[in-house]
């Protein structure tokens, strides 16, 4: 009987036979032929009885693999040992109670903590190694290090993370001085944040971002130590300080207007509506802002505040992480559209051509694709600049659009 030593999972065992069926291969191994006993370290030879173990082990040309080892009990013969009967189990094989063998559950570990838990049960079934994946977050569960002391930390860093990513967050606590993560909060409170940091009165530092939640929990549990914000939350709060200024730049406002001509006070008159309403437009997306910063302070998830303020999820998980209201994106006018020649248009009026058919055919020439009624439209609201737009003969009236649907009102065709 040929008996493979280099392939067994663990030194000494001897593989009798290999078995294939429908799930795989299944090997039969046996142990040693004698056994040391663990009391009192007396070799025997005298067997008592035998029992078999199933191992999942590691696949072979991409087939699953079972271990059916069997497993001699021996008696010892030491009289003076108060053990009679043990095991002769090899701990380089498997755990106790384990259902894969040692170098297989190693390759769980490194899978289930580089990749995860559902990612390596796909990719595990794939290479032939079938697994659930509670079973990999179980392992990985097992080999985490006790700790047996409470944590001494003088620096803490604090932030929140998500249990469920724009819904359910909490709040995670880092030594920054060990980089470890020394504990997890299930939420992000205030009140909870106040609790842990006054059981660790130790505390000297408190390294946060720019809440207000997390300020006022470090404030309440941990007077005595001193505040700052993070490297991380600086840096982008000062890109975000700097883009909004270097976007807000614009003309400088008139605190008195002069008399002049005509044109002058149209120009005035116009510049002036235009910036009153793009200053309401600012207060307006400036209120709601403030509106989902003092909910998301409070303690409301994301999915909570944009239900009870009608907004976008995406919308709101950006805004609060921010320090203020992004600036509204501007499109870029295309070549074939009235506000692709605005610049051209802006010159002529300033230089007393305020006709539009005249700009109509001007702009024509430079390549306009549309029609006249597009720039009417573009040149209505700015009339008060002195343009001038006459009205298109034989133009219908817009119809009135549907408001939930958005889609015009349909007409039943006349068969008479």
């Amino acid at each position: 009987m040929v008996k493979f030593v280099s392939c067994a999972p663990a030194p000494g065992m001897k593989i009798h036979r290999v078995e294939q069926n429908g799930a795989g291969l299944t090997a039969f191994l046996s142990g040693k032929d004698c056994g040391c006993c663990p009391s009192c370290g007396t070799r025997s030879t005298s067997r008592h009885s035998k029992y078999s173990r199933h191992l999942r082990d590691l696949p072979a040309h991409g087939d699953p693999v079972t271990a059916v080892v069997t497993v001699t009990r021996w008696r010892c013969r030491n009289l003076q040992c108060l053990q009679q009967i043990f095991a002769g189990e090899d701990p380089l094989l498997a755990a106790p109670y384990a259902r894969q063998t040692s170098r297989m559950r190693t390759i769980i570990r490194l899978f289930g903590h580089g990749v995860g838990g559902r990612p390596s049960e796909r990719i595990m079934a794939r290479l032939g190694m079938p697994i659930c994946h509670t079973s990999i977050l179980r392992q990985l569960k097992a080999n985490v290090p006790k700790v047996q002391d409470r944590p001494h930390v003088r620096v803490a860093g604090i932030d929140e993370w998500a249990w469920r990513k724009g819904m359910t967050y909490g709040t995670m606590i880092v030594d920054l001085e060990r980089h470890e993560v020394v504990d997890l909060l299930p939420d992000r409170t205030a009140a909870s944040v106040a609790k842990w940091f006054s059981n660790h009165p130790e505390v000297e530092y408190i390294s946060r971002d720019r809440a207000g939640v997390y300020a006022d929990g470090a404030r309440q549990g941990a007077p005595q130590a001193r505040q700052g914000a993070d490297r991380f939350h600086l840096l982008m709060n000062f890109r975000e300080t700097v883009a909004r200024e270097m976007n807000g730049i614009g003309p400088p406002i008139r605190e008195n207007i002069s008399v002049g001509s005509d044109n002058e006070l149209r120009d005035q008159k116009f510049e002036e509506r235009e910036r009153v309403v793009a200053s309401t437009r600012r207060e307006d997306r400036q209120a709601v802002f403030d509106e989902i910063r003092a909910l998301y302070d409070s303690g409301k998830t994301v999915r909570e505040i944009s239900g009870q303020l009608g907004l976008g999820r995406r919308r709101v998980e950006r805004w609060v992480r921010r320090i203020a209201p992004p600036e509204r994106n501007i499109m870029e006018p295309k070549p074939s559209t009235p506000a692709g020649f605005g610049a051209f248009l802006e010159r002529r009026r300033r230089e007393g051509v305020t006709n539009g058919r005249q700009l109509f055919s001007e702009i024509v020439e430079r390549g306009y694709t549309r029609s006249y009624s597009h720039l009417a439209r573009f040149l209505t609201p700015r009339t008060d600049a002195g343009f001038i737009v006459q009205k298109i003969a034989g133009l219908a009236p817009q119809q009135a659009r549907d408001p939930a649907s958005g889609r015009l009102p349909f007409k039943t065709p006349d068969l008479t």
